[in-house]
């Protein structure tokens, strides 16, 4: 009966240590409970998962572009650069026709 609970106690514990490192718990409760040893070390040295790249709706259709100077993306229209305060030449953005 002790070993059992160890043996649940283990899982659940490396598996909430992956979770919270953006990984899928259930396979990680059941390496961290078959052996929890080596799981656990495993959970606490894995790196946590990061966010994913959002692609432009439309290819080619973004309002963002990099600023010339400083590399950082800023919107199209823009005149200075939020981050480096470096003035840049506006592109033109196209607007939508309304044709009633």
């Amino acid at each position: 009966m002790y070993f059992l609970l160890v043996w649940i106690i283990m899982g659940v514990i490396v598996a909430m240590i992956a979770k919270s490192k953006g990984k899928l718990a259930a396979p990680w409760f059941l390496y961290g409970a078959l052996i929890w040893p080596i799981a656990l070390v495993n959970a606490l040295l894995i790196k946590p998962e990061t966010g994913t790249i959002m692609a432009p709706s439309v290819a080619g259709q973004s309002d963002d572009r990099p600023c010339p100077h400083c590399a950082e993306m800023i919107k199209k229209a823009a005149k200075v650069c939020r981050f480096c305060n470096r003035d840049v030449v506006p592109e033109e953005v196209p607007q939508e026709v309304y044709y009633g």
